[in-house]
């Protein structure tokens, strides 16, 4: 039913304020206009009421049927299958439509109205990693979740009834059908759906507040069983005999950098003695890239950034230091204390074949702040939240080393917020570690007790898979705590891979959004699912804001007037803002309507005339360089061919979409 769209095909073709107003029941359709589909000659899909490019789209319910006439005979289809809805026909008092499995006119029959969920909202829901968290029980209704979480035996009950989902053991008359899997769902390897239809605000007795949601669920099965399973639970320790780690070094090769980079050389020397001795050199491989800046413009620094040793190619202790051999400070001065450094991360992301380890890990020590991507010096475009997303969405954690010297020392403050926020790992926290002084000895001491911690992860991996087998480790040595607990996140997804875990087989069910243990962490992450022109015209649209807002820092009151030009460039109604309909961006009709009634909150959206011309310079710049690297971070999804996807197996290329998290959205 969805397939992961080829590279062939491609190339040829927080959640922060639900409401049940918002969401209806939800997905956005294609972005051709009725118009086009009648020049080409081909029958468009119904849009959606009072929307001028979007399609409806529907899902369908257990026992719907495929035939090809109103009411006649046909073929099961399998729940969740997505369709777009071509025709409506009212017969025999029931209603019927007509759908299809893409949007390029192609029909595949009727169905009963009935027997589908019209889908109305792009926005899904994804399980975030399990580590340091409470599985997540979905409920039979709303009810019987409300009633659990009031209730004193909350936890107990809890871990109860996934002891029972787990067995297959689940009583006709428990309140809950089914449970998260134990490790993780790799969305580019098991893509699934949970469409969110309905989502609620509930303050419990206790008197905090949570939110419970209503989602449906859809994987790449032809067939959905509708009662709970056991889930495959396989045999990690045997499983995680494979599991690898790539340790990648990022290296800030700058002029101050040389005592450090010679003192890390003896930190790695170190720890390979002891993956030798382990023999453990085919499972803990490491890589070394460095950064300076930009040849064209800095005389003398040689290059950007460079791969002197790839984690793949480095299977032995000789391999590895015989390329890092021409690892070294530049002689010559970049063009600013803050360095291009999100090149060399970048790089580290993109360029390194991470898919043949469970863990990955960048060790990133450096003496200064990076760039952010609205700095003229910058190379990549993108800022601190932009790159760490795509570190998140090919789940690298980063480890930062920050050497705050005495010379760097109007520039700690900076780079510690820049670096806490890089790091910030999903459950876990920031993995920043400050050596104070810049003490080139203390540095050395942690390279080596951070590496020796992440092959530690290796080595103990199968012990980590049984049940407290290891006592916990003390929450005051952070550096400890941190790999131990990234180290299980990563353990998880290797074996979600592994396993080939999916998501729970069920059709519609209720949730908490946050753990029962830790209110404070998130079960799920919240994406918007755009297709490629989707993402093009969000692209085009958001320039086309930075130019006009460029402008209107010249004259700020003629910035709503910049908006209207860049509206009638793009087709879009211009009179909406030239009447005073508009109150704010949002109302403009600049922005596509796959962003209309999205239940986030949005600083650009809801800004207004009045308020545009009274934010000081610097505030407008702070929303105009966020804009821009949002147009950056657009361009690697884009170009992110592995992690497009298809809804259904006859969708057409065009069709197909990307799961963009809510938080990247303008």
């Amino acid at each position: 039913m969805i397939a992961p769209i080829s590279a062939a095909s491609f190339r040829a073709a927080s959640y922060r304020a639900f409401t049940a107003a918002a969401l209806g029941v939800a997905l956005l359709a294609g972005t051709a206009v009725p118009a086009l589909a009648q020049a080409t000659g081909k029958r468009a899909p119904l849009l959606i009421e009072g929307k001028t490019a979007l399609h409806q789209r529907v899902l369908t319910r257990p026992g719907a049927v495929l035939a090809a006439a109103p009411g006649g005979t046909g073929k099961t289809v399998p729940p969740m299958s997505v369709f777009f809805v071509y025709d409506r026909k009212e017969q025999g008092g029931k209603t019927f439509l007509e759908v299809g499995a893409d949007s390029e006119g192609k029909t595949a029959g009727w169905v009963e109205a009935a027997d589908t969920i019209p889908w109305r909202h792009t926005l899904v829901m994804a399980f975030t990693n399990p580590a340091n968290r409470e599985r997540v029980l979905f409920f039979k209704d709303r009810k019987g979740l409300v009633d659990l979480l009031n209730s004193d035996r909350l936890l107990v009950d809890a871990e109860a009834a996934r002891q029972q989902v787990a067995s297959g053991a689940v009583p006709a008359d428990s309140p809950i059908i089914s449970a998260e899997p134990e490790t993780f769902i790799d969305l580019q390897k098991q893509f699934y759906l949970l469409p969110i239809l309905e989502a609620n605000s509930t303050v419990l007795k206790s008197g905090f507040r949570v939110r419970t949601v209503r989602v449906a669920s859809v994987t790449k099965e032809k067939e959905e069983p509708l009662a709970p399973a056991p889930a495959r639970r396989g045999n990690p320790e045997a499983e995680l005999a494979d599991f690898r780690s790539g340790v990648v070094f990022l290296v800030d090769a700058t002029s101050s950098m040389q005592p450090y980079i010679d003192r890390a050389r003896t930190a790695i020397e170190q720890v390979y003695q002891q993956v030798e001795a382990a023999k453990l050199n085919d499972r803990v491989r490491f890589g070394m890239i460095g950064y300076r800046d930009d040849p064209q413009k800095s005389k003398g620094v040689e290059y950007l950034t460079r791969t002197f040793a790839d984690p793949n190619s480095t299977a032995t202790k000789s391999a590895f230091f015989d390329s890092i051999k021409g690892v070294s400070a530049s002689t010559a001065s970049t063009r600013a204390f803050a360095e291009d450094g999100y090149a060399g991360l970048e790089q580290a992301i993109r360029r390194i074949d991470w898919k043949p380890f469970g863990g990955r890990y960048v060790i990133w020590f450096t003496d200064a702040s990076s760039r952010e991507g609205t700095s003229p010096l910058a190379s990549t475009g993108l800022s601190t939240a932009q790159i760490r997303q795509l570190a998140l969405e090919n789940r690298i954690a980063i480890y930062v080393l920050h050497l705050q010297t005495a010379e760097g020392r109007n520039d700690h403050q900076t780079a510690r917020s820049q670096y806490e926020r890089l790091s910030n790992f999903p459950n876990v926290g920031s993995l920043y570690f400050p050596v104070e002084a810049g003490d080139a000895e203390a540095f050395r001491s942690q390279v080596q007790r951070l590496s020796e911690l992440l092959v530690n992860q290796v080595k103990t991996a199968q012990a980590a898979a049984k049940p407290d087998a290891q006592p916990a480790t003390p929450a005051a040595d952070r550096m400890a705590k941190a790999a131990e607990d990234v180290g299980k996140a990563m353990r998880l997804a290797y074996l979600g891979e592994v396993q080939g875990t999916k998501a729970p087989a069920m059709f519609e069910a209720w949730a908490s959004d946050r753990d029962f243990r830790k209110p404070d962490i998130a079960s799920f992450s919240v994406r918007v699912l755009l297709t490629k022109n989707q993402l093009s015209d969000l692209q085009a649209t958001l320039r086309k804001v930075v130019e006009a807002g460029e402008r209107g820092q010249i004259d700020p009151g003629d910035f709503f007037n910049q908006l209207r030009s860049a509206a009638a460039a793009m087709g879009r109604d211009p009179n909406r803002i030239a009447q005073g309909k508009a109150r704010n961006l949002e109302e403009t009709g600049l922005m596509g309507e796959y962003l209309e009634g999205l239940p986030y909150q949005s600083r650009i959206m809801s800004i207004d005339p009045d308020g545009w011309a009274r934010m000081g310079v610097g505030e407008q710049q702070a929303i105009i360089d966020d804009v821009k690297s949002k147009v950056a971070l657009y361009q690697r999804f884009h170009d992110d061919v592995d992690r497009w996807v298809t809804l259904h197996d006859k969708a057409s290329a065009g069709d197909a979409v990307y799961p963009v998290p809510l938080d990247s959205l303008p």
